[in-house]
This record gives structure tokens, sequence and C-alpha cells, in this order.
């Protein structure tokens, strides 16, 4: 009888030490890392609302290594502390990206970077005052059957001081020269929809007028994104350059990617007679879809230099929102006018493989909508092959349109 008691205590407390081991290695080995050389990632505003999502899933990824760049120590810890991030201490660089010291203060530290992914951008804030009468004219607003949100009336501010020309135009130029300094070959950049129209209402916001009628020339966001675009076009680096529609918060992976070049799939949804808030859902693409196709660029983008728009829309709604002129790839390439459509106005709908042209006849064919109904039942394509698709196209950016 005590032999038996004795075997069983033996037994559980065998049990009791092999979990206690378990349980220590899973604390300290951390994610499982790629065993052959994962290529080192810099991800700059690394805290923001995009640029974390981006590292989380370098950090899940086995192919990569990344280093997140945070303003300030506060928000490094504040990613580092949380779980759903799994970004560790080492990862985390700190540097403000608008200091006239960035690029010495970068000197050490980020050795054999071999790509970057730029996802800084000023942030406005509404001013309290432009709040405060936002709401005291609601009610009357109301009562007269128009929008409660009057986005047009309301006065921003930048966040930190950060204004447009400072953070999206000096910001990035200094980004891009640092990418130059430690030799990255690689530069993908999250800028914005709308670019081409200076008369974009994104570039109002947080412009100021003086009693004067001065400007302080604190807006034209979209403007200074496009000029630090063009300086990394300039670079001779090889380069990435996504241009997301409306950002929001939502999950990713539920919808197709749509792609397009010079503000042609914003134009055309814009000009339809609908709703501010039906426009910007019209052109909108979540963060987490933004976060996927920059990594996907990492790798299909690689050796490349192009810029593209992106939104995604449901399954139901690709057909609704593609031209009436759709082809294969395949196809084009057997087609005598190929090189007209390339060059034309367009998009490409990721999700069903197809290129769209508005200004072509109609071509679609049996195989076409078979293709785009098997896709979009079995769940959209990657976005690395969506990339790929698009590259295969070879549209380009005109960065000529600007004045």
């Amino acid at each position: 009888m005590r032999f038996l008691c004795y075997c069983t205590i033996c037994t559980i407390l065998f049990l009791v030490s092999s979990s206690l081991l378990v349980l220590h290695i899973r604390a300290f080995s951390g994610p499982p890392q790629s065993s052959k050389n994962p290529v080192k990632v810099l991800v700059t505003g690394a805290a923001g609302n995009t640029g974390r999502i981006v590292l989380s899933k370098l950090e899940r990824d086995h192919r990569y290594e990344p280093k997140g760049l945070f303003r300030t120590e506060r928000s490094a810890n504040n990613i580092v502390k949380n779980d759903d991030f799994l970004c560790p201490l080492e990862h985390a660089v700190v540097a403000d990206v608008t200091s006239s010291t960035f690029l010495k203060d970068l000197s050490e530290g980020l050795n054999n970077i071999e790509a970057m992914i730029i996802c800084t951008s000023a942030v406005p804030r509404i001013r309290k005052r432009s709040l405060a009468a936002m709401l005291v004219k609601a009610p009357w607003r109301a009562f007269r059957g128009e929008p409660v949100v009057d986005i047009n009336s309301m006065r921003f501010a930048w966040k930190h001081g950060g204004y447009p020309e400072k953070v999206d135009y000096l910001g990035q130029i200094a980004q891009i020269d640092l990418a130059k300094k430690l030799g990255i070959t690689h530069v993908v950049l999250v800028s914005s929809m709308g670019g081409t129209d200076p008369d974009n209402f994104l570039n109002s916001v947080g412009k100021t007028t003086t009693k004067s009628n001065v400007e302080d020339g604190h807006g034209d966001i979209l403007l200074w994104k496009r000029r630090a675009e063009k300086y990394l076009v300039e670079s001779g680096l090889d380069y990435t350059i996504l241009h997301p529609g409306h950002l929001v918060d939502t999950p990713g992976g539920r919808e197709e990617f749509v792609l397009g070049v010079d503000d042609d799939l914003y134009e055309s949804n814009h000009h339809k007679n609908t709703t501010s808030d039906e426009k910007r859902a019209m052109t909108r693409i979540s963060r987490e879809d933004v976060a996927e196709l920059c990594v996907a660029a990492l790798s299909a983008g690689k050796g490349k230099q192009i810029s593209f728009d992106c939104i995604t829309v449901s399954p139901s709604a690709l057909s609704s929102l593609l031209p009436s002129s759709i082809q294969t790839p395949d196809d084009r390439a057997d087609s005598d006018d190929a090189r007209t459509r390339i060059e034309s106005p367009a998009h490409f709908a990721g999700g069903a493989a197809t290129y769209a042209s508005a200004s072509t006849e109609t071509l679609t064919s049996t195989a076409t909508i078979s293709a785009v109904s098997e896709i979009t039942a079995t769940g959209r394509k990657p976005a690395e092959e969506v990339l790929n698709d698009f590259l295969d196209l070879s549209i380009t950016t005109n960065y000529d349109l600007d004045q």
C-alpha cells in the first residue's frame, strides 16, 4: 500500500514539474523565428493607427525581422507592453522624424536594414471651440432636415504641432534620406488617395486664414504628401507607394481589393449624386487591409517602382463598381489595342483578377464571369497575388499631373 502511494506521489510530482518546464520554455521562447535570414524592415510611425498594425503583422511573419520607429519613449512603451502587438523592447527605436537631428540620432543601431515602411502622417484634431459650436447648431440643423454634423464648418489643429508640411513633407524627406544613408533599397510609403486634386476637402483641414486674408500654411495635407512622393520617385530608390481611400477601423480580409491610379477610383465614385458619408463608404479600406498590402509590397514590389490607389469593396458590390469593359490579362495580351487600354484611365479589381477600362467596348466573356464567381465564392485573393497581377499590367501613376 505504501509503495502504491509512493508511486502515485512521484507521478504527480513528475507531471507538475513537466508542466512547469513547458511553461518556462514558452515564457522565454517568444514567437518562433525563421531559421533563414529574415528580412530586416524599419516601420516608421509605428505607434500610429496604421503603423502599429503593420508592425504587428511583420512580427508574426517569420520572413521578416521588424523594428518600429516611435516618436517618444512613452509611445514605444505603450506598444511594447501591449500583448496584442508582440513587439519586444529590442525592436523599438525612438526618434522624431521632424527633429533637425533626426539623421544624426539614428546613425547607429540600424545595421543591415533592407526595407522601410513609412507610416508617419500629420494627425488633425478638431478644435474645442469648433466642436462646441457644432453641438450648439446641431438641433437647428436637425430641425431643418440638414446633416447634424457639418464637417465643412469644423476647424482643426494638428496633434503635437505636427502640421502637414512638417510631418508629411519634411519628415518624409528626412526618412527617405535616412534610407539612402543606411543603404536601404526599397521604401514602402503609405500616402493617401485624392492627391491629384488641390481642391480636395482634406487640403482645407487645419488651414486657417488671418484677418488680412493670409493663410497660415498649415493645411494642404494631400499636396504635401504628393510632394514627398515625388521626392521618393526621383530618389533613385525602389518604391511602392500606396494611396488608400477613406481609412476605417474595421476588420480586414472581408472585402475584395480594387487598385487604380491617378485618383480614377476616387473621381468615378465621388462624382456620383450621393452624400459625403456615402462617397467615403464607396472609397474606403480598413487599416488592416492597408497593412496587408504593405507587407505584400515587401516581396511583390521588391526591385520595382510602383504607385497605386487602393480601396476594398464587398464581393456583391464588385460588379457594380467595375465599368462594363472587363478583360483577363491573357485576353489583353492577344488584342491589338492592348497598349491603348493599359494607358487609359482604369482600375483593377484584384479579387476578380480583371482589368477594367471605362473607355473601351464591352468585352466580358463567359470565362471571365466564371473566374469572378469562383474567386468571390472561395475568398479573396491574397494581397501579394493582387499586387503581382497589377504589376503585370504595367499601369503607372502619372506624376506629371501636378501643377
